[in-house]
């Protein structure tokens, strides 16, 4: 089901459980990952698209906000690619902004809520299935370097509907990065570490190789006043 408001179309994502993580390999790079188990989340929507300059610039005119970095910069500024160059922080003010607009209660996605959105209920490894297919995605192999127009590969949807889940831009969650959150979250919608120094960014992006950053369980992580050539942001409300 897509829910269209105000030009950010949302997928629903029904109550239920889904496999979240890696099973442990004994590599130390999966390890924050560790253990795969089964989460719950309760119903969410989410965005099908990262937000994109265009969105954002809307935030920025009406607000006088800061312009996000690397808005002069080709590579980055096309009005339908995702908006990169805003920190954490940022994403959230466009979040406020955006729920005083239209009386809503949009927020960040939960790291959880993002891995189910993108892998389904299957424990999949890429949005698309379990087999890497670096022409279904923007990474380093794309050799393009630089962001492309949310939506660009359709061969490479989630089960539920979203693009861009494995490379072009990472998105912001709203959860504190810890190495062994797994380890220690409850398994019924787990909203991460309850303080850290950095947070958690996920699905890769037009910058490193896709095969191993790309997957849907692989976390990475930034402090939330960074601002990044490759990290942007999508939005999710409860339902």
């Amino acid at each position: 089901m897509q829910i269209e408001n105000l030009n950010y179309p949302l997928t629903e994502i029904l109550a239920g459980p889904f496999t979240m993580g890696t099973y442990p390999t004994g590599m130390r790079k999966t390890d924050p990952e560790e253990p795969q188990r089964s989460v719950t989340l309760d119903s969410y929507a989410i965005g099908i698209y990262h937000v994109t300059n265009m969105q954002y610039a809307q935030f920025v005119q009406e607000t006088d906000y800061q312009q996000p970095m690397y808005w002069g910069d080709d590579r980055f500024n096309l009005q339908d690619c995702p908006v990169v160059g805003v920190s954490w922080y940022d994403a959230n003010n466009f979040m406020e902004w955006l729920n005083n607009l239209i009386d809503a209660n949009y927020r960040l996605p939960t790291e959880a809520e993002w891995e189910k959105a993108a892998r389904g209920t299957d424990g999949r490894e890429y949005p698309w299935g379990n087999v890497w297919d670096a022409d279904r995605t923007n990474t380093a192999e794309s050799g393009l370097k630089k962001l492309v127009s949310v939506g660009s590969y359709p061969e490479g949807i989630s089960p539920f509907g979203c693009y861009d889940m494995a490379g072009n831009a990472y998105d912001w969650c709203s959860d504190w990065f810890h190495i062994e959150t797994y380890k220690h979250a409850p398994a019924d919608n787990p909203m991460g570490a309850v303080d850290g120094r950095r947070k958690v960014i996920r699905g890769g992006s037009w910058q490193p190789r896709g095969e191993y950053a790309a997957r849907c369980a692989n976390r990475a992580a930034k402090e939330p006043a960074n601002s990044s050539h490759n990290v942007s942001f999508r939005i999710a409300i409860d339902i």
